[in-house]
Order: C-alpha cells, then sequence, then structure tokens
C-alpha cells in the first residue's frame, strides 16, 4: 500500500512540472490579455460598465471618454458617468469662452463693470432681470445702456455655450416658488429650443450676506438650497450641465464670503470675479480638444492630440 501512495506521488510531481503555468495556476491568478495591456499603457482602455467592469475591450472614442484623477503613475480613462454636477476637471484657458456668452442680471454684469477676460465671450447681462423677463421677451437695456431682447440676440447668432446665472432678483422680492421654478423650466425649454447645439451651463444661483435676509428671507440658505436643487433636476431633465457655482461663494454658515461680498451683500468684488472665472475654468466637460492650459492634469500638446485623432 505505502508503495502504491509513493508511486501516486511520484507521477503527480511529473505531471505538474510538465504541465503550462496557466494549467497549474488558479484561474483567479491569470492575467488577462486586457490586464496585461493595461498594465503596459499609460492611458488603459476603457471599461465597459459604469462600475469599471467589462468582458471586452472596446475602442477608444476619445469624444466620450474622460479621464479620471491619476492614481500613482497612470491615468486611468473609464466611460462618462451622469453627474447630477459637472465635476472639477484639468484647467482650460480662457481661450475655451473665446465662443461663449453669458446671460444673466446684475451679478453678470460684473464681467463688463470690472473688465474680466473671458477671452471675447459675449456678456448679456440686465440689471434687475429674472427668469420671467427672458420668457416674456422683455425688452430691457444691457451692461452699456443699450435696449435689447435677449433671446432674440441668442437666436440670431448662437454661440457654441452659454453660461446662465439669474434667479436673485425673483428670490429675493419674494417670488412664490411655484412661479419662479415654471418660468425658469420655461426659460431652459426656450433656450433648449433657440439653441439646439449649444452646450448650456447653469449656474447655481449665489447665496447672500446674513443681513440681507432682514428684507429678502426667499434668499435664507436652506431655501436657497432647495430652488438650486430643483434648478440641478431641471438640468438634469432638459439636457443642460449644471454648475455648482454657489459653492464657491458659501462660508461655513451658509452665507456669502464675506471676503468677496460687494457692501450691499450681495453683489461680488473684483476677486470675486476672479475666483468665478477660475471656478468655470475647472469645471467644464472632458474633451480631448479643450485647450488645457499647460501643466494641467489633462493637458495635452499639438503631437499628441494628432496620435489621439488618429486612433480608431
Amino acid at each position: 500500500a505505502l508503495g502504491t501512495v509513493a508511486g501516486i506521488l511520484v507521477v503527480s510531481g511529473i505531471v505538474t512540472l510538465i504541465l503550462p503555468e496557466s494549467v497549474t495556476t488558479p484561474p483567479s491568478q491569470v492575467a488577462s490579455p486586457e490586464t496585461a495591456l493595461a498594465d503596459r499603457l499609460v492611458a488603459p482602455l476603457p471599461y465597459g460598465g459604469g462600475d469599471g467592469s467589462s468582458t471586452a475591450a472596446q475602442a477608444v472614442n476619445w469624444g466620450t471618454v474622460g479621464p479620471v484623477r491619476q492614481s500613482d503613475s497612470y491615468t486611468y480613462t473609464a466611460l462618462p458617468a451622469a453627474s447630477a454636477t459637472v465635476p472639477e476637471f484639468g484647467r482650460v484657458t480662457t481661450e475655451w469662452f473665446s465662443d461663449a456668452a453669458f446671460l444673466g442680471d446684475s451679478l453678470t454684469v460684473g464681467f463688463v463693470d470690472y473688465e474680466i477676460d473671458l477671452d471675447g465671450a459675449r456678456v448679456l447681462a440686465y440689471e434687475g432681470a429674472s427668469p420671467n423677463n427672458f420668457v416674456n421677451r422683455t425688452t430691457m437695456k444691457n451692461a452699456n445702456d443699450e435696449e435689447e431682447i435677449p433671446l432674440d440676440i441668442l437666436a440670431a447668432d448662437p454661440p457654441a455655450k452659454l453660461y446662465l446665472l439669474v434667479g436673485t432678483n425673483a428670490l429675493a422680492s419674494g417670488t412664490k416658488d411655484e412661479s419662479f421654478l415654471n418660468y425658469y423650466g420655461r426659460l431652459l425649454d426656450d433656450l433648449r429650443s433657440i439653441l439646439p447645439n449649444t452646450k448650456i451651463f447653469v449656474q447655481s444661483i449665489l447665496p447672500v450676506r446674513p443681513e440681507v435676509l432682514e428684507t429678502s428671507p426667499g434668499m435664507a440658505t436652506d431655501h436657497l438650497n432647495t430652488i438650486n436643487g430643483s434648478i440641478r433636476d431641471m438640468c438634469a431633465e432638459k439636457g443642460c450641465y449644471y454648475l455648482d457655482l454657489a459653492s464657491l461663494f458659501t462660508d461655513s454658515e451658509g452665507a456669502l464670503t464675506e471676503e468677496y461680498a460687494q457692501p450691499d451683500g450681495i453683489h461680488l468684488t473684483v476677486s470675486g470675479y476672479n475666483a468665478w472665472v477660475s471656478y468655470l475654468c475647472t469645471h467644464v466637460p472632458y474633451d480631448k480638444d479643450n485647450p488645457y492650459q499647460p501643466g494641467s492634469e489633462y493637458y495635452l500638446d499639438d503631437s499628441i492630440k494628432q496620435l489621439l485623432t488618429d486612433l480608431p
């Protein structure tokens, strides 16, 4: 009996030695072709599912695939997941705004008053404006004291990108939520209708200083958060980008950061506008052709862009 057992063990050892490693190694330890390829790439092939899982390699479509932040020495790519808010990516230069337009109230007028560098972007800004003024095609005076109907101006010369910030006047004056949100939704519908090929960026309504709440309780932090949440949901429904700009200007108490506030507690200082532009430059949807600033996380020089263009 002992001799039989010993013989079996000897034969088993010989078989183990002559079999390929892939047969003797447990399946979980065998590297797949995709994994082996990924280990050699700075930017591996994108995963198929939103959870990072995939059963087959896919062609890289650099128009819809965006990298996430680097981990160690790798930049992993993944199919974009739906996000309620545009997250922070690499920094673009102000060239990004060269084919953009800004639509809003007196907060947006500040871009003109302070001569903020937006690389030629059009600024359609009107003191006292609310969503209903745009929807009703009200004639308003722009920052240069010229009368015009904003949506007609946009329809006549559609921008590639539109940045919208409006709502402070309506909420501060006590407009009922139902009416306000109804007009806001209609405004987004109108913009989508007249600008079918424009990327529309909707910026959240900014907070105010505490003293403003004495006369404008509609701007209270909790109420403002609720309204901005409804606007964010509208953007998801209507195909617009939502930017949580308010988070940049909100202090620990939920009020407008004192550093950026004018004495009236509503409008912004020059440093506030510079911070605003910086925020917009770091919150854009990823695209390989974006004018990323040299040194940015996703900066690509012309030679690399050409290589990516040649990919299938």
